[in-house]
Order: structure tokens, then C-alpha cells, then sequence
């Protein structure tokens, strides 16, 4: 069957298939049922229509039909190797099966084969706590080796820095968290990926199955796939635990930062390799954390009769002391390497530590100039930009971006949604009324005579700002100026470059008029620090 939800990105309808095994009971008064969630593969033209007519005229079953258990297909926003916006179609599709099939959220498996099973790879690694098994089959893990990029062909050093976003290599520890399951067929090209992993995850003492399908090529031998669903069926049965002795987490984003009950809330260098490992003594009732390269921490447990003693990196701090707030049945812990740290601080935090395309992941309203044009360059190109991203969005995301002008632009949408503001301070009066404000003063200066931006001068009559940055009239949300998803048609043909191209801001020539690769020409690109100001250098 077909079902669907409405997504709390855009508000688009997003489908989603179903299969349930024949004579399979299920209901809120039935018995719990388990779940296995299905990524597909690359598919150029299945658009959304295409996807709702192959599901309903479906010849046969998908790959595996685990005993019991109901299967779902994700739909994830076409074809985007699940980021972006389909990295949060699969979490809704999830949530939304669960509410209508009562699914037992402790026994959820993700798999996937080729685009799928680079999904699986991603979203297992990055997510590593909500599955009770992982099971990737074939696809990419990282940019550099499967593009096979070379020393003269790589991009710019912002964008190197950014794989740290998807890359799975960067988040191999986190497997330590969850059963894993490879599979390659022994002449697929793309078992090199599988092997790549293999290495990696040797080096840091795990060893997870990789099972070969002999002769095979780019699909699933036979037999060899009888052992792939038994693994996942056993796992699976066992189910996930919800409260571990031991949480390991890998990460160069804070976007990816929790794992079960421990969570690296701030990082001393951006985007650089950033662990923590906490390991729960019941005897003892004492927490050890290590860490590397980690400023914050935030420990998130249930209540105990006793609470457990905490130490990070051999500091002895009493939870029950240090609690910075309680609620219901679940204590929050903070601990800081620093011990002074202003509360009025602008921070990089999970949810809201950028790039620029991180704002494409949640909620959003594009903001468009409510002033007529007024004839610049700058006024001209911003128009057709945001013009190309809502053409865009509908093409590869396959939604419709909820759009206001300026002038319209409500408290709640203040509140509940990221302001994606196109123009200039002459076109857009919120854009104008935000630029003003102290904290974002402090990084732009844009007037008709001077473009600044994090102390850069470029030629106001060519040149437009582009960056991320928190919302003045909300600092728990995003506002992205003159930018939609960084990546271009031309990355499309595959999903390994639909990356983030640009970091926290960039300032662009526009004397050039904007293509399938680019916006603009780059001036001058980089990250904020971890208190949203310019990097020391």
C-alpha cells in the first residue's frame, strides 16, 4: 500500500510504501510489531508520481520479507542519496508508520542497497541510536575516494572540510552502537566502499560482518541474502537498548552530536574530528567521559534512586549537584571546560552550528523582497536566485517552499520557522530591520556605498553577502541570506557531490551572470567560531 504525511519542512504531501506480510494482525490493541525501514536505489526519473504508481502496481515484494514484520519504503525527496530534506522524510515516515501500524520502536532495523545503501551507511552512522540493526548493501561512504579525486582536482578547502558532514569515515565509531551488517557483490565496483569502511572500522576495533555475494555484481546473490536477513532478523529481535552502559560518539558536526543519553553540545575546534565516550559503572554508580576536542557535554537520563557520580576526562563532578534543570522523569546535566561561560553568548549548538544548507533540513519560509526593485545588480540577481531555488526545491525535493513577503512575514513564523531572506536592506524590510540589529552589525556592513562582510570588502555594484546566522528575533532559529541549497544541477548527476558547497558565509562576484555549478564567483568564503564571529586566523 501507499501512505503519506505531510512534511514539517515545507508542509508537502511525502509518500511512503508499506508491506505487510498477508494475515499479519496489527492495531493500537494488538501485540507491538517490528519494523524494518527500506531505502531504494538511485532512480533518475522516479519522481513522486512515479514512486505512488510503482508501489501500488508492485509485481513483487522488495528484497527482503522479514517474518512478522512490517517494511516501509521512504519516498525521500526523489533522489538525493537521503540528506538534506530526505534525511528528514525517513524520520517522518518512520514516526509516522509507528503512530498508525502500534511498531515496537525498540526493533527497527534500516537497510538499503546502492543509493540505498549509502543511505543506510549515512544514517546509521549518523543516527546510530535509534536502529536495532544497520544493514548497508553496496553504495558510497565518502567524496574523495569515490570520486577519486586527485590533489589537482579537488575543491576548495571550505568545501573538503564541509564532507565532514556526510562522510561516514568521520562517524565510524559511532557503529559501536548498533549491529551491523555489510553486504557486496565480490565484482561490484562499489564493494571498494564497503572494503574502505572495513579498514576504518578495524582501526577502531570493530569488526562487523561483510558478507560477499560470489560472481555478483551490483546486486544480491541468492543465497548470501538468506544470511543477510537472518542477521538482521536476529538483531532485530534482540532490540535496541535504550539506556546502555556505554555511548560512544564520533562527529565533526553538532548537527550529529547525540548518542542515547550523552550529547557533545559545543566543540573547541569546528568541524575537526570530535569524540566523547561515557561508560556507566552500576556498581560503582559512576559515569567516566572521555573526550577529544569537545568544550561542552550534556548528560540526558531518567531519574535514578540513586544518580550516578560523573567524571570527564578525570574531573569529579556530583550530577545531582550540578543538574542545570529537571523535568518529568529525566535529568539534564551540563558540564562546560570552561568554567566561565556568559549565558548571553551567542554559541554554535546542535540544531543551530550552520553551514548554510543546514537550514534546508527544518522548517523554512523563503523571504522575499516586499520593496520594488530598485534597479542594482545585487536587487536583480537576488531576484532570479530565489526565483531558481523555488524552482529548484519543487524539482529535486519535490515539494513547495512556503513563501511570504517580507511585509508578511508573522511573530509565529518568527517563532517556528527559518527566514530564508532574499535582496537587499533597500528591497527587504526585514532583511532590513535584522541587519540592524547589534549582533549581526558586528559581521556585515551592506549600504549602498559599502559591502562588508567579517571584515571582507567587496565592490557593492557586483558583489552579494551570503551566510547563515541566528535569527535577531529568535536565536533558536536560522537567518540564511540571499542563499538557498548550495549545490547544482551539476552535482546532481551524483549523489556523492549533492554536498553543502559553501560554509557559514561567502561573498560572490555576480558580475558573471549565475550557473548550473555555481551562484557566483567566490571572493571570500569560511566559518564562524563556535560564538557565530569571525575565525581568528
Amino acid at each position: 500500500m501507499v501512505l503519506g504525511f505531510y512534511s514539517k519542512i515545507d508542509n508537502s504531501p511525502q509518500p511512503y510504501g508499506v508491506e505487510i506480510p498477508e494475515g499479519l494482525i496489527f492495531g493500537s490493541d494488538k501485540s507491538s510489531l517490528p519494523m524494518w525501514i527500506w531505502l531504494h536505489g538511485r532512480g533518475d526519473s522516479d519522481t513522486d508520481l512515479h514512486f505512488v504508481f510503482g508501489r501500488f502496481n508492485a509485481k513483487k515484494p522488495g528484497q527482503f520479507q522479514p517474518s512478522g514484520t512490517i517494511v516501509i519504503h521512504p519516498f525521500g525527496r526523489y533522489c538525493n542519496g537521503w540528506k538534506s530534506a530526505g534525511e528528514t522524510d525517513v524520520f517522518e515516515a518512520r514516526d509516522d508508520a509507528i503512530a498508525r501500524f502500534n511498531i515496537d520502536t525498540i526493533r527497527i532495523a534500516l537497510a538499503g542497497f546502492s543509493m540505498g545503501g549509502a543511505g543506510a551507511w549515512h544514517l546509521g552512522a549518523h543516527f546510530a541510536d535509534q536502529w536495532a540493526c544497520v544493514h548497508t548493501g553496496a553504495g558510497f561512504v565518502d567524496v574523495k575516494r569515490y570520486q577519486k579525486l586527485t590533489e589537482n582536482k579537488m575543491p576548495p578547502w571550505y568545501e573538503q572540510k564541509l564532507w565532514g558532514v556526510y562522510d561516514v569515515p568521520n562517524y565510524a565509531r559511532n557503529f559501536f552502537n548498533v549491529p551491523l551488517v555489510c553486504y557486496s557483490g565480490e565484482v561490484d565496483p562499489q564493494r571498494d566502499s564497503a572494503e574502505y569502511m572495513t579498514e576504518v572500522l578495524d582501526r577502531e576495533g570493530l569488526h562487523p560482518p561483510h558478507l560477499i555475494g560470489p560472481g555478483m555484481g551490483h546486486k544480491y546473490h541468492p543465497e548470501v541474502i538468506k544470511d543477510v536477513q537472518s542477521r538482521i532478523e536476529k538483531a532485530v529481535a534482540s532490540g535496541r537498548d535504550l539506556l546502555p552502559k556505554k555511548v560512544v560518539i564520533q562527529t565533526r558536526s553538532l548537527a550529529y552530536s547525540q548518542m542515547h543519553w550523552l550529547q557533545i553540545v559545543g566543540m573547541k575546534d569546528q568541524w575537526e574530528d570530535t569524540r566523547a565516550e561515557a561508560i556507566w559503572d552500576t556498581e560503582t554508580n559512576n559515569i567516566a567521559v572521555t573526550t577529544k576536542n569537545v568544550s561542552s557535554l550534556r548528560i540526558l537520563m531518567p531519574k535514578q534512586p540513586k544518580m550516578p557520580t560523573v567524571q570527564v576526562d578525570g574531573e569529579s563532578v556530583s550530577l545531582s549537584e550540578d543538574a542545570s534543570s529537571k523535568s518529568g522523569n529525566e535529568v539534564q546535566w551540563d558540564w562546560n571546560h570552561s568554567k566561565s561561560v556568559a549565558s548571553d553568548l551567542l554559541t554554535k549548538k546542535p540544531m543551530l552550528q550552520g553551514p548554510i544548507d543546514d537550514g534546508f533540513k527544518s522548517p523554512f519560509i523563503v523571504v522575499l523582497p516586499d520593496g520594488k526593485p530598485d534597479g542594482t545588480a545585487s536587487d536583480k540577481w537576488a531576484r532570479i536566485e530565489a526565483e531558481h531555488f523555488l524552482i529548484r526545491w519543487r524539482s529535486l525535493m519535490r515539494g513547495d517552499a512556503i513563501v511570504r513577503k517580507a511585509n508578511e512575514v508573522s511573530d509565529k513564523d518568527i517563532q517556528n520557522y527559518h527566514l530564508v531572506l532574499w535582496g537587499t536592506p533597500n528591497t527587504n524590510s526585514l532583511m532590513r530591520r535584522l541587519l540592524a540589529s547589534k549582533s549581526v552589525a558586528n559581521i556585515l556592513t551592506w549600504d549602498a556605498s559599502v559591502l562588508k562582510l567579517v571584515g571582507q570588502e567587496a565592490p557593492v555594484s557586483k558583489s552579494v553577502p551570503l551566510f547563515c546566522y541566528p535569527n535577531p528575533m529568535n536565536p533558536d532559529r536560522y537567518m540564511i541570506v540571499n542563499s538557498g541549497l548550495t549545490f547544482r544541477e551539476v552535482h546532481d548527476k551524483t549523489n556523492s557531490l549533492q554536498n553543502p558547497k559553501l560554509p557559514d558565509w561567502a561573498l560572490l562576484d555576480i558580475t558573471d551572470p549565475p550557473t548550473t555549478e555555481s551562484a557566483g564567483k567566490v571572493i571570500a568564503a569560511d566559518f564562524f567560531d563556535g560564538n557565530w564571529m569571525p575565525q581568528v586566523k
